[in-house]
């Protein structure tokens, strides 16, 4: 097994393991042990099933398409919700139509793969606005993404299932999703470089019978299915995944220098520039969701 299948998350300040992460490159070996370790972990807590939300991007089609591959039971949806775009929500129902694994899972194969949430939204955004009429489309993408994510456990629970994360490592280093709405319970890729993942894809769509869906997911331009911006990049401020790896290995390679001896001249203000880009900035300021829950210590 891979040693990053039990890896907790890093602390901030441990530059050296982000940076070690960053270096880590597509293989066949690295796709078979992503899919020997979603096999040993539903075998080892005796899951009826996975449970994955199908929008249609890179992140859940290239997991629907693994579980597809190796023939792990798993429900897939595609949760259409307000603000989606049509080929976003075609994509999606696509993964849904040629990955789906319901049939094995006792009762799943009734259950349609497409749910459109909609109207759920709705009814708990104007609840909300009743107690507090000012919103914004972050906060309302933030309700569309736990509304979401009430659906996706309300059937892992009916059918003995566990949620799927589908982020990756570029999310995790720039907080780039909805605490309580798209994280689930096991994250197969929350260490993986996107810009691997996209390799890895490539990958897969040698095994698959159909790799049309795979194969419209990684060219699709990347959002976060919420109707916050036309793209992840966007909201990034950079061109490409590939940039935001080059300026975070950067940032942690001078961070570890620092750790030697202050920087000085060209190197500090280079450093500077660097927190102020839109990842590393992002980085700088999502501390608390990559910490988890605060505890408080009685034994302290």
């Amino acid at each position: 097994m891979s040693k990053y299948s039990t890896m907790i998350c890093p602390e901030d300040s441990d530059y050296q393991a982000w940076l070690d992460l960053l270096q880590i490159r597509p293989s066949r070996n690295l796709l078979q042990e992503i899919g020997d370790f979603l096999v040993k972990y539903q075998r080892d807590h005796n899951l009826g099933c996975y449970v994955v939300g199908l929008s249609g991007g890179i992140d859940s089609t290239f997991l629907a398409a693994l579980l597809y591959s190796r023939d792990i039971p798993y429900l897939g949806f595609s949760l259409p919700i307000q603000g989606n775009a049509p080929d976003e929500v075609a994509r999606g129902e696509a993964v849904a139509g040629s990955y789906c694994m319901a049939h094995l899972v006792p009762g799943g194969d009734g259950i349609a793969k497409s749910q459109n949430l909609t109207d759920l939204y709705r009814s708990v955004s104007e609840r909300l606005g009743q107690a507090c009429p000012a919103s914004s489309p972050l906060a309302e993408g933030n309700i569309k993404a736990r509304v979401r994510m009430i659906f996706l456990y309300h059937m892992a629970q009916l059918h003995r299932g566990c949620v799927l994360s589908t982020d990756q490592l570029d999310e995790l280093l720039t907080g780039f999703w909805t605490l309580h709405g798209d994280v689930g319970d096991v994250s197969p890729l929350q260490l993986i470089p996107k810009s691997v993942e996209y390799e890895l894809a490539e990958l897969l769509c040698a095994d698959l019978d159909d790799p049309a869906p795979l194969q419209a997911a990684i060219a699709a331009v990347p959002t976060d299915g919420l109707g916050i911006s036309a793209s992840d990049l966007d909201q990034l401020g950079v061109d490409s995944y590939q940039t935001v790896e080059k300026l975070f290995k950067e940032y942690f390679q001078l961070r570890l220098q620092e750790q030697s001896s202050p920087l000085t001249g060209p190197r500090e203000a280079r450093l500077q520039e660097l927190e102020a880009t839109g990842p590393v900035s992002r980085f700088l300021g999502s501390g608390f969701k990559r910490s988890g829950p605060i505890l408080f210590d009685p034994f302290v």
